[in-house]
């Protein structure tokens, strides 16, 4: 019994950290989408159409941060420290190529992506432009990502947190200054003007460019100050990229990562469809789905937050090889998010009108965006598992289950399912969310089979 709560006071105290790191970072979505939609309709279209790219073309980063977090989690867990700082190296260093990868390809996209997704002319060219000055601090995202899967690997959720904290600060400030038109109000009797850019939806994405670029600089900085995991003062650098440990340890980074690379790619572009088919319903109606769906991953934050501490945890328990702890580890976990997403469930259905109405002042959202939210809110609890249990084999390394299980459901339950019931029946955008939902509940089904039924082998 006292090495159960010993566990569940670890578990507790890397996740909320790691989930309030992660609502930090989505709420530089959030704060666009609150801030832009205050502008009208098509502003929220705007800035909602290129998000499913966005997250495509991020996820070559976020599978090398997968990469980076499972092994040295694990080379921690077996107490080989004296490796990390040649594995920073090299993560820095595919950081670097990543970071390039992501800044050049959106912007070579860019002017035609808007039109390839089927948005009206009236919002391809601001959508163009927020989309690629989004884009442009692709090296500081990346590295970003990057520092902080070296953090999280070595259990410290507090530095992410608090560099993820200030970005969002810092972005909700540059958005009120560069979004809206000079500000005048009373100060005891005296009138005072502050002056603002009034850049409207463009300003939203100067603000998260900044922000993001800070952000990147500010991790690495913080990174560097951890003398097992800096490169500060190693010598040799081009030699140590050579050598042979190096290239083992890129061996192992891509091993990992390019399976978690390829989940992210198929789901993603698997997304990128799913809205591509959504968009010409009309303006009105995809706004009123980028609404929805904006308000509604606000409660799935629990679950993703978590994803960095469940594992790093499980890629410091595959280095110890404790099956045992692992199990119990999973159980209390998934029991966890449980409990929150029902949470959540309770107050979607309850308060989907109020939510939306925070959102916009559209008339046709406020009636079709609370429908969705109400349809998604009993999804809730087995996203959540299907959240873990994707980071519980992607801390022990295989990433090649949830490749498999996720494209599976990804494309033959969500993609398959809309193009038959909305494309050819007719249906509207209320069955879509319901292929939506489908998928998310049988990946959590099969995952959660799959980890039983392979248990034997999961530290092979």
């Amino acid at each position: 019994m006292t090495g159960n709560r010993k566990l569940i006071k670890e578990i507790i105290l890397l996740i909320i950290p790691a989930i309030i790191e992660y609502s930090f970072q989505a709420l530089v979505n959030y704060a666009d989408f609150i801030m832009v939609g205050k502008l009208g309709i098509e502003a929220s279209a705007t800035i909602g159409i290129t998000n499913e790219v966005t997250f495509l073309i991020k996820a070559g980063v976020n599978a090398l941060g997968v990469g980076v977090l499972a092994y040295m989690a694990r080379e921690i867990g077996a107490g080989n420290r004296k490796h990390l700082k040649n594995a920073t190296l090299h993560a820095y260093f595919l950081a670097l190529i990543m970071g390039v990868c992501t800044t050049a390809f959106p912007l070579l996209i860019s002017p035609y992506l808007p039109t390839l997704l089927g948005a009206d002319e009236i919002i391809r060219k601001p959508a163009s432009m927020y989309f690629s000055i989004c884009s442009s601090m692709g090296v500081f995202f990346s590295f970003n990502v990057t520092a902080g899967s070296i953090r999280k690997a070595d259990k410290d959720m507090k530095t992410p947190l608090l560099v993820n904290g200030f970005m969002n600060i810092l972005n909700v400030i540059l958005n009120w200054f560069l979004i809206y038109p000079d500000k005048a109000f009373n100060l005891f009797g005296i009138e005072v003007n502050i002056r603002r850019c009034n850049l409207g939806v463009i300003g939203a994405a100067y603000g998260t460019a900044i922000a993001t670029l800070i952000g990147g600089i500010l991790m690495v900085v913080l990174n560097e100050r951890h003398m097992d995991t800096s490169v500060k003062g190693m010598t040799g650098i081009l030699e140590s990229l050579l050598q042979t440990e190096g290239k083992d340890i890129v061996r192992k980074y891509v091993f990992v990562g390019l399976p978690a690379f390829l989940t992210s790619v198929v789901t993603s572009f698997g997304r990128v469809i799913f809205t591509a088919m959504i968009v010409p319903l009309g303006t009105a109606i995809y706004a009123a789905h980028s609404i929805a769906f904006t308000a509604e991953s606000a409660f799935f934050i629990p679950a993703v937050g978590m994803a960095s501490a469940v594992a790093s945890l499980s890629g410091n328990v595959r280095g110890e090889g404790d099956i045992k702890k692992l199990n119990k580890q999973t159980h209390l976990v998934c029991g966890i998010i449980v409990i929150i997403m029902l949470m959540a469930t309770s107050i979607l259905l309850l308060c989907a009108d109020d939510i939306i109405a925070f959102f916009t002042e559209d008339k046709i959202a406020l009636t079709k965006a609370p429908r969705l939210l109400r349809i998604v809110a009993i999804n809730e609890p087995m996203f959540g598992i299907s959240i873990v249990l994707q980071n519980v084999f992607n801390g022990i390394g295989k990433t090649k289950i949830p490749l498999l299980v996720s494209g599976f459901t990804q494309w033959f339950v969500r993609v398959l399912g809309v193009f038959v019931f909305v494309h050819i029946l007719g249906y509207g955008i209320e069955i879509a969310w319901i292929c939506m939902i489908s998928d998310n509940i049988l990946r959590a089904i099969l995952l959660y089979v799959w980890y039983w039924c392979d248990n034997k082998r999961l530290m092979a």
